[in-house]
């Protein structure tokens, strides 16, 4: 047991080697004194911690105490290792169990106290969970090892994100709402699929790997048996090797009247869920009542999203009194397919017809536009070459036009000077979804998914400094024994177009 005098010592002597690295006669270069002076001044943070936990083990102690509405006994001491940013450290800990029943489990009174998540500490725990949210999980341990010269196992970091996961929706519902919001509150949302893996892949990774003889025994030659073993079937026609789980995502954020127009946005906020775009609606409205929606404080609301109708009928349910936006640039890549079909070998014609039809657009002659596709549909005959396909792409540009003709009104918004295009939450879903949960290779688990999910939000809406110190305001944050089971997920395989 090490005791408060020895930490000193330990204490004085990191402190002596760390002045020796840079109180020398020796030349060397500025990186070799860098280096080996960040060693020792981890060295001297662990010698400190050290002495902190000696002076609180060897602090008075009742011995006998309450925890949970129990009654415990400290029966002794028990070394415990716990990883700190400076590294690993031991300590004597006093070791409690319940009085009367000396089988029952035992408990670690100042573990408990000084908030220790399953032998870490915190600051390392959030630490090494926000590289997480941030990159692969072996290139985030390997950027905690280059920072501080050792780093948790990969089964330990997959039960940190797990258990602070688990906290992150929690936090978001009680966060309050951003202080000096607009008047004029913007909904978008949209979504994204990240790849999952599906049970055929996961029972496939469980099965025990069979012991492989190769005559040359190198892998190269072993892995190319094994592909002439079991050939990769060829995908058919509509099957996606992605096997996507689809993201649903909604920013919301406000403007604020000026007298020289509407500015902003102001407060943008971004969440999103894998459980279904419902979910994510059930999600934002309260939300947005937090921020003022129904009452006087938001003067309008104006909700902007592409042509999915799943978005629309929810808009519908949810926010029946806000302003809609078919999202423009959706618009205007349906105009650049529709004259494409119409002027495939003619590049000047195209360019001046797509100009002519967002002319049209933009000063609310969306009538002009159906018409002129109409009278086009008409006179393109039923058979001849390419006929069918431009038949077949006027016909859902028709449709989608005036399905949605009361959603087209951009002439009317940006007089209003709205935004007339769903580019905040385009971005937001690249951010949030594509950058980290999107990647080559990956295949998630779906609670593992929505966990990096929901901390990637925190992060990305620069709330990550309030939810750190939210949870170490609580009295003891838990991480799971084991990272969470694997569930699969396996994609509907839709009809090739």
């Amino acid at each position: 047991m090490t005791t408060i005098d020895q930490a000193r010592m330990e204490v004085q002597a990191a402190l002596a080697s760390a002045v020796a690295v840079v109180d020398t006669a020796e030349s060397q270069p500025l990186a070799a004194v860098e280096t080996a002076l960040w060693r020792q001044m981890l060295a001297l943070g662990r010698a400190l911690v050290v002495l902190n936990l000696a002076r609180r083990a060897g602090a008075p102690r009742a011995v006998r105490y309450e925890h949970d509405g129990k009654q415990y006994e400290v029966v002794g001491t028990e070394t415990v290792e716990v990883g700190t940013r400076f590294g690993k450290v031991v300590f004597e800990a006093p070791v409690g169990r319940r009085v009367g029943k000396r089988r029952a489990a035992r408990d670690l009174p100042l573990s408990r106290e000084l908030g220790f998540c399953a032998g870490f500490s915190l600051v390392v725990v959030m630490t090494l969970t926000k590289l997480c949210a941030q990159m692969a999980f072996k290139s985030a341990r390997d950027t905690f090892r280059d920072m501080f010269e050792w780093s948790p196992s990969p089964r330990a970091t997959l039960r940190m994100v797990d258990g602070i996961g688990a906290e992150a929706r929690p936090f978001i519902a009680q966060a309050p709402a951003p202080e000096e919001d607009g008047d004029v509150m913007v909904i978008t949302t949209d979504g994204k699929g990240a790849p999952a893996i599906s049970s055929r892949e996961y029972a496939r990774r469980a099965r025990p790997h069979r012991h492989r003889h190769s005559k040359s025994g190198t892998q190269r030659h072993r892995r190319r048996e094994r592909r002439r073993e079991q050939p990769r079937v060829r995908r058919t026609s509509g099957k996606k090797s992605k096997n996507a789980k689809m993201a649903a995502v909604g920013v919301i954020h406000t403007l604020r009247r000026t007298k020289d127009g509407l500015e902003g946005p102001i407060n943008k906020r971004v969440y999103a869920t894998f459980e279904s775009y419902r979910a994510l609606f059930d999600w934002i409205l309260v939300e947005a009542k937090k921020r003022g929606y129904g009452t006087e404080k938001i003067t309008k609301v104006l909700f902007v999203a592409d042509g999915a109708k799943v978005l629309w009928d929810l808009q519908t349910e949810y926010f029946p009194d806000a302003e809609v936006c078919l999202d423009w640039y959706h618009v205007v890549e349906k105009l650049w397919k529709t004259g494409k079909a119409l002027h495939r070998k003619n590049r000047a014609h195209l360019d001046a017809w797509v100009a002519v039809q967002k002319k049209r657009l933009r000063h609310g002659q969306l009538e002009e536009v159906i018409s002129e596709l109409r009278a086009i549909l008409d006179g393109t005959p039923v058979t001849g070459p390419g006929n069918k396909y431009r038949r077949t792409v006027l016909e859902k540009t028709l449709k989608h036009f005036t399905e949605n003709a009361h959603r087209m009104q951009y002439r009317r918004l940006r007089r209003q000077d709205f935004d007339i295009g769903s580019g905040i939450v385009e971005g937001a879903v690249r951010h949030l979804v594509g950058v980290r949960l999107d990647g080559p290779g990956m295949r998630w688990s779906r609670d593992r998914m929505e966990a990096v999910l929901l901390l990637r939000c925190i992060l990305i809406n620069g709330q990550w400094d309030d939810f750190a110190r939210c949870l170490a305001a609580k009295p003891r944050v838990v991480l799971p024994a084991q990272p969470i089971v694997t569930r699969t997920h396996d994609a509907k395989v839709k009809k090739a177009a």
